[in-house]
């Protein structure tokens, strides 16, 4: 077995917990059980558990449930383990009606989900398609929307308010333009909805959205009223502003893809009952943030192969894409027996030992990094999931969400790991954090300095390896410092994928970590 060198962690958070009982009706892919560690701080998710009933929570949690998308026409991209995603063509427009024509049918071609118009008002009194009000001669909102081959689509519409708001009179004037092209063009239809969206800032740009609903009301616009749906693009306070966008009645909200503590934020719209997605993934390296978020979203917005000549692999090509080996998320898991999906939607357990870690339950309204569940590894446990291999020539795409306990002792420890002569592992190492791959016969890492992270925020960690280039690792979808350039697949073994410690063959353990992780995912990884 080759020795390696690994990282080390540090958190000063810890919650005091209480047990409770979970009524029994909740059915299980979440095997609520009857004992449930909680912090004193999660009486209200206990009340939200016992309040919903089982098909919300499947409609909130279940991979396996449309959730959002319920309901709609168009046959969306769904994950191998199940999670329905709708694939947003970000800005897709141009200057001039034949340059939106021109997006749209690009889009339309690539087969993206929703079409992204931003919405301005002119002194004119018309509806433009533009970033920012420019009063210049740029293509009408009405002109978009008459493209006869978007107009006979399945493809659903994401309207982005771009209008500062000023006062209600005003909003009315563009909303009920909005609202009327809508209408008068066919779209807001049963299995069509259209969404309706703005930023929840310091323009109130989302009283434009509470205006809209208000206007909707009114008899003329009956035949879409139940077809258009509200969204709240949030970047700042951002756990208030959630709940306020929950109150206004809007059904989702959009988050920056690389805020800090982002699974916290996803988690609680899910809690909430929301639907919730990202803005706005790159071109480059497109395919690992479609690839990484594809199970936890319901919707992305992107820039990926938007370029003249499509690219090999599809934004759809790779939601659908058969490449999981992993995936756990305890948000709503709080007593054992563990569940993971490994390659489809087969539910796979770990039983409860004395060297697993304990559970953790923070409520929807404590405001914390994560909300929901979460392991708790305190340096001596760790879940042991199944023996899972690259393709021979490959690498692999792994996550995590983490909050450390220990950032400062320089001890070696664990995250998630194969790394038995072969494999990866995501770790501590003395001051680095690091993602390493086993090629050639040896490890490459890409690396992150430890003192750049804290104990109290969670981290979404990506780290990745196609079989030919640099290692890379990203610390809150930021890319951090790669590896030298290496090709070659990664090494086989026969060790299981180990979160917490380091695996040495089936049982063993070593190196282990200390710190909170809610999330863990784990695919087969190739150059696209």
């Amino acid at each position: 077995m080759v020795s390696r060198n690994n990282p080390h962690c540090r958190h000063p958070v810890v919650h005091q917990a209480a047990l409770f009982a979970v009524p029994s009706p909740i059915p299980s892919p979440f095997h609520l059980q009857s004992e449930v560690r909680m912090s004193s701080t999660t009486l209200v998710f206990r009340r939200f558990i016992r309040a919903c009933s089982g098909l919300l929570l499947i409609a909130v949690c279940s991979p396996a449930f449309a959730g959002y998308w319920t309901g709609v026409s168009r046959s969306l991209p769904v994950s191998p383990l199940g999670n329905t995603v709708a694939l947003s063509c970000h800005n897709c427009y141009g200057t001039t009606n034949a340059a939106t024509t021109t997006q749209v049918s690009m889009a339309l071609n690539r087969g993206l989900d929703l079409v992204e118009f931003d919405l301005t008002l002119h002194a004119d009194g018309q509806v433009y398609v533009e970033h920012s009000d420019s009063e210049s001669a740029v293509g009408t909102f009405a002109s978009a929307l008459a493209n006869t081959t978007l107009q006979q689509s399945d493809r659903m519409l994401f309207l982005e308010i771009k209008e500062g708001y000023s006062t209600a009179a005003a909003s009315d004037t563009l909303m009920l333009g909005v609202l009327r092209a809508i209408r008068d063009w066919g779209y807001a239809t049963a299995g069509r909805p259209v969404m309706l969206r703005a930023f929840m800032d310091g323009n109130n740009r989302h009283q434009h959205l509470v205006r809209a609903k208000a206007l909707l009301a009114q008899s003329e616009f009956a035949s879409i009223r139940d077809h258009v749906r509200f969204h709240a693009l949030i970047e700042s306070d951002i756990r208030n502003r959630m709940r306020t966008a929950k109150s206004l009645g809007f059904q989702g909200v959009e988050l920056e893809y690389r805020m800090a503590s982002l699974f916290g934020a996803i988690d609680q719209a899910k809690l909430l009952g929301l639907g919730v997605g990202v803005y706005t993934t790159p071109a480059s390296l497109g395919e690992l943030y479609l690839s990484a978020l594809r199970e936890d979203v319901d919707f992305i917005t992107s820039d990926y192969d938007r370029g003249a000549t499509p690219l090999a692999t599809s934004a759809r090509a790779l939601i659908t894409e058969a490449t999981s080996l992993l995936h756990m998320n305890t948000l709503t898991q709080t007593a054992y027996p563990l569940t993971y999906r490994r390659t489809g939607l087969a539910t796979s357990t770990v039983a409860q030992s004395g060297t697993t870690p304990t559970l953790e339950v923070l409520s929807v309204t404590s405001d914390e990094d994560r909300v929901g569940g979460s392991m708790v590894f305190a340096g001596a446990q760790s879940v042991t999931t199944w023996q899972a291999d690259n393709d021979t020539n490959g690498g692999f795409l792994v996550s995590a969400v983490v909050n450390f306990d220990d950032l400062t002792s320089g001890a070696t420890a664990a995250i998630l790991a194969k790394s038995d002569a072969g494999g990866f592992a995501l770790e501590q190492a003395g001051t680095l954090l690091r993602f390493g791959v086993y090629v050639n016969g040896g490890y490459q890492y890409a690396t992150v300095p430890l003192s750049s992270l804290n104990g109290t925020d969670s981290y979404f960690i990506v780290g990745a390896y196609d079989g030919d280039g640099a290692v890379r690792l990203w610390v809150n979808n930021v890319e951090r410092t790669p590896s030298v350039s290496v090709t070659g697949g990664v090494g086989l073994n026969t060790s299981p994928i180990v979160i917490g410690a380091d695996p040495q063959g089936a049982t063993d353990r070593r190196y282990f970590f200390k710190g909170k992780v809610q999330q863990v995912m784990v695919q087969r990884w190739r150059n696209h």
